[in-house]
């Protein structure tokens, strides 16, 4: 047999968390076709001496649904050994979506997801009605492979319109929307998402419209999942509290799908949440349930100005403020009596995601040259330079510069926590929100930095389970048949990195975007080959502009 790609002398290690072996892996019509010692010739051949031959990761929560449209690789993803991407997450979709309403779907990702408007009125050709048409739109278009779950906003929009953030649905809306959500379980989503964090507002500081919903509906709507015995739930409560595991719990039992609830991270305000979840979710796995925690590899970052603030969003004085005009906004927050309300709003007695720790909000970049001198430095070093209370040195150096951007992270703080987080079974990795909070920061590269910090230099488990972490139990998952193992069959979906020096490298900008609008982008050093479908998209550092990916499509498009 002639093979059209060879990879020859790597170390396989295949997803299923088995021991790696020294292998070639023989590729054809976009398919492994053989593992072992080939001799056979190939149109390419790659020397993989010293490297690790794995599956390509599957980056499962993204928002990657407009993006992709105009970015057919997800650009970062390739970059951090990604082939697969699943779009939809939190409730976000851009389908189905009935004429003239499309902007509120855009009110939404622009909020909630810090999406530059211009970029979403700019990047995206509307002109599909149903989430099975908006999938076809892909068709032939990507650089990876895409699939995607059908958000609950879009759902509520396409029956109830603008009332869909005003209210409950009536019995006679919720069985519209089953039939809208069988329509996408047919026409190839693989599942649904749904959002009712406290904190998720629109662009006009209305709640996303899936927070108006009742239980009864959300579990009418995934009961459309369960009868078709295909797909998952991917569920986003807002602040973690264990008293929400005996709901997700009910809704694995109900359905009998996998469900997946974020998130489990050690947390500032609540050191010990990471332990009682994962204690109050054992007895849904001891019975036979699947509900997945998710968490992330690395403290959530999140980059922002006193412009694009949504730190302060739990907080009712101060959201207000934020949703202010610009000029409305700043002339507040000068006033003291303003700032008065300000300190006593943060001071609340009552559990909430913000550290409120002045030492925690690092100055990464300013606007004027004197104030080069804080980069590095926190706003409590602003506030004992200045001989200020620290939040009157916040607001009076953000006022007087702008463009003052602040890094801070309410997770992931404590290594020993975060070890035990990622070694759970019932645990699935990876958050990197690809796609969203492109101004705010870009976590691509939360499976490099898996096998860099926490495999390499941490050893909180093998190369092999971190591998299986990022594939195999993805796919298995979601239901991506013949994706996710090195094994003859499997799609040609591949990964080459070195083991030694594979890492994430900083978040960096650029002005990409649709209307020339900035986002963050994330490269990798040691990833030395992307390949989706036996073709090779990303060879050190450059991308190849083949468009080989294809759109995934659930199960019950099959079954339909």
């Amino acid at each position: 047999m002639s093979y059209d790609l060879l990879i020859r002398g790597g170390r396989v290690v295949d997803g299923s968390g088995l021991p790696g072996y020294r292998a070639d892996v023989g590729v054809k019509d976009g398919r492994i076709v053989e593992v072992g010692r080939l001799r056979e010739s190939a149109a390419r051949t790659i020397d993989a001496a010293g490297l690790v031959v794995s599956p390509g990761f599957i980056d499962h929560h993204t928002h990657l649904d407009a993006q992709i449209l105009w970015d057919p690789y997800g650009t970062s993803e390739p970059a951090q050994g990604v082939t697969t991407a699943i779009m939809g997450n939190c409730g976000l979709a851009l389908a189905p979506v009935r004429a003239g309403g499309e902007d509120a779907l855009v009110k939404s990702f622009v909020r909630v997801e810090a999406m530059p408007r211009e970029a979403l009125v700019a990047g995206v050709p509307w002109g599909w009605s149903s989430y099975g048409d908006y999938l076809n739109k892909l068709e032939g278009k990507v650089g990876i492979n895409v699939g995607g779950l059908v958000g609950h906003i879009a759902l509520r929009h396409a029956v109830m319109g603008e009332e869909a953030v005003e209210r409950q649905a009536t019995d006679g809306e919720v069985e519209a929307m089953k039939g809208l959500m069988r329509e996408a379980l047919e026409g190839g989503a693989l599942g649904i998402s749904t959002n009712r964090n406290e904190r998720h507002f629109r662009e006009d500081a209305k709640p996303v419209a899936s927070r108006l919903a009742s239980d009864e509906e959300f579990f009418a709507l995934c009961d459309c999942v369960g009868e078709t015995n295909r797909g998952v739930i991917q569920v986003i409560l807002g602040l973690n509290k264990v008293e929400h595991l005996p709901w997700y719990d009910a809704l694995a039992r109900r359905t009998g799908r996998p469900i997946i609830w974020q998130i489990v991270m050690h947390a500032w305000t609540q050191p010990d949440l990471w332990r009682q979840q994962l204690d109050g979710i054992a007895p849904t796995f001891r019975d036979g349930y699947r509900a997945y925690g998710l968490t992330n590899t690395l403290p959530i970052w999140r980059r922002f100005t006193i412009d694009n603030a949504q730190a302060f969003d739990e907080f009712p004085v101060w959201k207000n403020i934020m949703f202010l005009p610009k000029a409305v906004r700043h002339q507040a927050l000068r006033d003291p009596e303003t700032r008065q309300k300000l300190r006593e709003d943060l001071a609340t007695d009552r559990l909430v995601t913000f550290h409120r720790r002045w030492d925690l909000l690092e100055i990464v970049k300013v606007g004027k040259p004197e104030n080069e001198r804080f980069l590095g430095g926190t706003v409590a070093d602003i506030a004992a330079a200045t001989g200020k209370d620290p939040l009157d040195a916040f607001l009076d150096a953000c006022l007087d510069d702008p463009e003052l951007t602040f890094l801070t992270s309410n997770t992931g703080g404590d290594p020993v926590a975060t070890g035990e987080i990622l070694r759970s079974p019932y645990i699935l990795v990876g958050e990197s929100d690809a796609g969203a909070h492109v101004q705010f920061d870009a976590n691509f590269g939360y499976g490099t930095l898996l096998l860099s910090r926490w495999v390499r230099d941490k050893h909180v488990m093998s190369l092999e389970q971190a591998v299986n972490k990022l594939t195999f139990q993805v796919a298995s998952i979601y239901g991506l048949q013949g994706r996710g193992l090195v094994r003859p069959g499997y799609a040609a979906d591949l990964t080459i990195f070195d083991a030694d020096t594979v890492s994430p490298c900083d978040p960096e900008w650029t002005n990409d975007f649709p209307a020339n609008t900035s986002r963050m982008i994330q490269r990798s050093t040691g990833l030395h080959y992307t390949i989706v479908n036996g073709r090779v998209i990303y060879e050190d550092g450059q991308f190849s502009g083949d468009l080989p990916g294809q759109v995934l499509r659930g199960g019950a498009v099959a079954a339909a």
